[in-house]
């Protein structure tokens, strides 16, 4: 006669087999559980098909719409000596001029200007026809349409950056900060480390704390090397048509994947 004691572990032995022997069996689906997997497989392809749709539809009209520099713009960067630098996929625009033994890099966000560009029109046109307050007005949309530059000149191995600022309502240059490289390399290279040094280095006291001949003198050195009014529109103008290209590419790249 099997003992007492054993019965409780058999019995529990035998659930836990019973257990092991379903989980084994694989579950029939019910006709309730296909039509929902069924519906959802329709809700996914609809979405994905209209989707798809609506970026076809929308590539197609920018494609129609597309447009490039003005002559004008074209004529002032022929003249002017600077190069476009090919920069597919990124919102970081460069140009670049050979002056001598010095190779000129501007570094520009055409993301960054063609946003602040727009929200200086939506600016004006809410505030056209406020009279009282105009000054006022003007300071604030003057103030809020500054964006960041960076202009370094490359030579023998070391390099110069100016931290510029352009006001897009003057189209005029101020400067920032100056900073030293005794290794050209890293003002101009974009990866993780450069990045992190040039963080940390100094970049002069506030602009504005110089001497006056010396802010006229950096000033003066900047005028020389093409940076003025004729720079800053081309900017302007260069931003808006790269930007617009940048989302083209990008509207394609996503019908693409859908």
């Amino acid at each position: 006669m099997m003992s007492a004691r054993l019965l409780p572990t058999l019995r529990l032995a035998t659930r836990a087999a019973v257990r092991r022997n379903m989980m084994a069996v694989p579950k029939i689906a019910t006709a309730s559980s296909l039509a929902r997997f069924s519906t959802t497989v329709m809700r996914t392809n609809e979405a994905t098909s209209k989707l798809k749709t609506i970026l076809t539809a929308e590539s197609d009209f920018e494609h129609k719409d597309a447009f490039g520099l003005d002559d004008v713009y074209n004529n002032w960067l022929k003249s002017s000596g600077f190069e476009i630098v090919k920069t597919d996929n990124k919102v970081l625009a460069e140009l670049i001029k050979k002056n001598g033994d010095e190779t000129l890099h501007l570094y520009f966000d055409v993301q960054r200007i063609t946003q602040i560009g727009y929200q200086m029109k939506q600016f004006q046109e809410d505030f056209e026809n406020e009279t009282e307050d105009g000054e006022m007005l003007r300071e604030e949309l003057s103030e809020a349409s500054i964006v960041e530059l960076n202009f370094v000149v490359e030579k023998a191995g070391k390099a110069v950056g100016f931290d510029l600022l352009l006001n897009l309502v003057s189209n005029q240059f101020s400067v920032a900060g100056v900073t030293n490289f005794s290794d050209a390399s890293i003002a101009l290279s974009d990866n993780y480390d450069a990045v992190a040094k040039r963080d940390v280095k100094y970049s002069g006291p506030e602009f504005s704390n110089l001497a006056e001949e010396l802010q006229e003198s950096i000033t003066e050195y900047l005028s020389s090397r093409g940076v003025d009014t004729g720079l800053a529109e081309f900017i302007v103008a260069y931003s808006s048509v790269k930007e617009n290209n940048e989302y083209i590419t990008w509207l394609d790249q996503l019908k693409g994947f859908f």
